[in-house]
């Protein structure tokens, strides 16, 4: 802060302001020396001017006590003297003591270097905080970068710098320059009186320089309870800066000093600052504050009754929900037979029901495996049995909202609202009745008298309200909206107190704690679907890992066996392929002879086996020999009698020769036996399957 104003809080409060001179690394005892004050008391608790020594404690400015002062015929210079000693000793010495000065002539080295003091450059701080430079260690920025820039050889402009950060000029010669009143050099500075706090005074010149109003204007309108484009924070914001009767006191005796002229009372008005001309203007309105009441009930109504209403639409809803869930009633009772059944066995000593606390133990209480709560196990049952309960939240969408409801809180409210629309009724109509007296000795309306219409929107043009203020109008429309929401708050209290008999609920249980218990409930019922869901995907995904390990693993063995009979396959060709050999060596008649095939090689080893002598005729070899007749001649491909001749092979192979049983060949030499037996039905050299058809050949 400059020294002036620090000189001026201490004049204010009734200190030496010269003290601010001395010099302050001395102390005070050592700079002042003790004076005689004189018999009589110190002039601030001189019955005389006492009084006007209080002015100045509650902070009225210096000018305005002067005045005081001169209109109760005494001399204002008065407040000059020292409020510390007596009047009688001041005017008997002239006064504080001036030191003589010395002659003039060659000045000492003592005052040379006072001058020189009192000359010397002032510089601008850098407020840092500097290193030690013990604690500076080498391996630090510091002890890197010290001496490693120099001022002297950077590019600046020196000239700048002192401009800037430097001052060699006398700041006694600034105060003198500042304090001329008659000087020529410049416009003289616009004095700002002070009769309220400092502090305050600066925040409502803050906030009425955002309302961009006249005073007067602002007045009058607070004084017709019209709060035009005012918002509530604006409003609210204007009421705080009231006068107080202090301030109001304060004020008045200021402006009754500088009444001698209105010349002298524009003056004073125009070293008042914002704060003080908005409360100056609001002195002259008739109970200020109970109007600011009126305008803010007015301007926050709707809003606040729209809230509430919302509130209690909300409660009534979600009072009808949960009287009317089917799917909540159907969950009710699955949780009490499951409880039952869990405390009892579903025997003996069953409960008729549980109040609402009991559905968050669900969660709770645990099973012997630590694991599984009762909360889980229930959603488990319902995916088993009735899926469709899972979803009893969506016939309750608005118990979640009707949970931060408070049914007693809203019934405050009504009652608090109702109250206040009863105050500003009374004031509206106090005012009114005030109004209309006046305008009846006009002979004018109500609404010629304060030049403003009724809002449309409070049916200012119904007969009933033509001679009413807006305010008035308000008021009388509110009370009827108040009484509709009051009906709607009866009507949800009988509602609510069937939902707690229907509960089976104390009957002084508040909404929000019983809704709150069933948005609590809701939330771990669907934690615990979620759970369990994620517990069923994670088996499902075991068991599908463990059937696909199971295929692997069958597969594996089909592999394995296939590989064996393969190799059993190649066992079974490489005896029919002797056979065949033995075969060829065993034809001892002449003629045509069909290539032997591995039919005829297997029926050949059957019966050299049997000890049969192997020729053309013979029967097995017969038919094998008919069966491959035609394809003898052709020179690639397979065999003739493919699979059939395999078959035989492997029958041949299996048939020990001394066994007792079917004759060698088994089932396959029958089937070339029965083929043969038929050879005349079915020639064994056309085209086709030789006689026995598939069955022979698959046989």
């Amino acid at each position: 802060l400059p020294m002036g104003a620090v000189k001026n809080a201490l004049q204010r409060d009734g200190k030496d302001p010269g003290i601010m001179d001395l010099n302050p690394e001395k102390s005070l005892k050592s700079q002042t020396k003790e004076e005689d004050n004189g018999d009589g008391p110190p002039l601030k608790e001189d019955p005389e001017y006492e009084k006007y020594f209080k002015m100045l404690k509650m902070g009225l400015p210096m000018g305005a006590v002067q005045n005081a002062l001169l209109r109760d015929g005494k001399d204002p210079t008065i407040m000059d003297l020292d409020p510390e000693k007596s009047v009688e000793f001041q005017r008997n010495s002239g006064g504080k003591k001036k030191k003589k000065g010395k002659k003039k002539g060659k000045k000492t080295k003592a005052e040379k270097e006072k001058k020189e003091k009192k000359l010397k450059v002032r510089r601008k701080k850098l407020f840092w905080n500097p290193i030690d430079e013990g604690k500076i260690k080498k391996h630090s920025i510091w002890y890197k970068v010290k001496g490693a820039v120099d001022m002297g050889k950077l590019k600046y402009d020196a000239s700048e710098f002192d401009s800037l950060f430097t001052d060699t000029s006398n700041p006694a010669d600034k105060k003198k320059k500042v304090g001329a009143g008659d000087s020529s050099s410049g416009p003289k500075q616009k004095k700002s009186t002070q009769v309220i706090d400092g502090k305050r005074g600066m925040n409502g010149g803050i906030i009425l320089a955002r309302l961009k109003m006249e005073y007067s204007v602002i007045a009058n309108m607070v004084d017709n309870m019209d709060s035009g484009k005012f918002d509530a924070t604006q409003l609210r914001a204007l009421q705080e800066f009231l006068p107080t009767d202090e301030e109001h006191q304060g004020l008045d005796s200021y402006i009754k000093s500088a009444s001698t002229s209105e010349e002298k009372k524009k003056e004073a008005m125009d070293d008042l600052c914002a704060c003080e001309k908005y409360m100056v203007a609001m002195m002259v309105v008739s109970e200020s504050a109970s109007k600011f009441d009126c305008m803010l009930f007015q301007s926050q109504f709707e809003c606040s009754l729209k809230e509430i209403v919302d509130e209690i639409i909300k409660l009534s809803n979600a009072c009808k929900e949960v009287r009317t869930s089917s799917r909540l009633q159907k969950l009710m009772a699955v949780i009490l037979t499951l409880g039952n059944h869990i405390n009892t066995g579903g025997t003996g000593n069953l409960a008729s029901g549980f109040s609402l606390d009991a559905l968050l133990k669900l969660d709770e209480a645990k099973a012997f495996d630590k694991k599984t709560s009762v909360l889980q196990y229930l959603v488990k049952l319902l995916k088993q049995n009735d899926e469709s309960l899972i979803q009893f939240k969506e016939e309750l969408p608005t118990v979640a909202e009707a949970g931060s409801v408070m049914l007693d809180s809203l019934s405050a409210d009504m009652k608090q609202m109702k109250e206040e629309v009863e105050k500003v009724k009374k004031t509206a109509e106090k005012e009114g009745n005030r109004l209309r007296r006046e305008a009846k000795e006009k002979n004018i309306t109500v609404a010629e008298l304060i030049a403003e219409k009724a809002d449309g929107s409070n049916n200012n043009d119904q007969t009933d309200y033509k001679d009413k203020t807006p305010m008035e109008v308000f008021s009388l429309n509110a009370e009827v909206e108040m009484n509709k929401a009051l009906t709607k708050t009866d009507d949800v209290k009988d509602s609510y107190g069937e939902v707690l008999e229907y509960f089976g609920e104390d009957e002084k249980m508040p909404s929000n704690e019983f809704f709150g218990t069933i948005n609590k409930f809701i939330s771990n019922f669907y934690a615990a679907v979620e759970f369990v869901d994620k517990m069923e995907a994670q088996k499902l995904k075991e068991e599908k890992r463990a059937a696909a390990l199971q295929a692997k693993h069958e597969k594996k063995l089909a592999a394995k066996k296939a590989r064996e009979e393969a190799m059993a396959g190649g066992a079974s060709e490489k005896s029919a392929m002797a056979a065949s050999d033995a075969l060829s060596a065993d034809f001892t008649e002449g003629g045509d002879r069909p290539k032997p095939t591995l039919a005829a090689a297997a029926a050949a080893a059957s019966l050299k086996r049997r000890g049969s002598k192997v020729d053309a005729k013979n029967g097995f070899i017969a038919a094998a020999v008919a069966a491959t007749k035609k394809k003898a001649e052709e020179e690639n491909g397979p065999p003739l009698g493919g699979i059939a001749a395999m078959a035989a092979s492997a029958a041949a192979r299996k048939k020990s020769v001394n066994d007792i049983g079917p004759p060698a060949g088994g089932i396959a030499a029958a089937a070339a036996a029965a083929a043969a037996a038929a050879a005349g039905k079915k020639s064994a050299i056309e085209e086709g399957p030789p006689a026995g058809g598939i069955a022979a050949m698959a046989a």
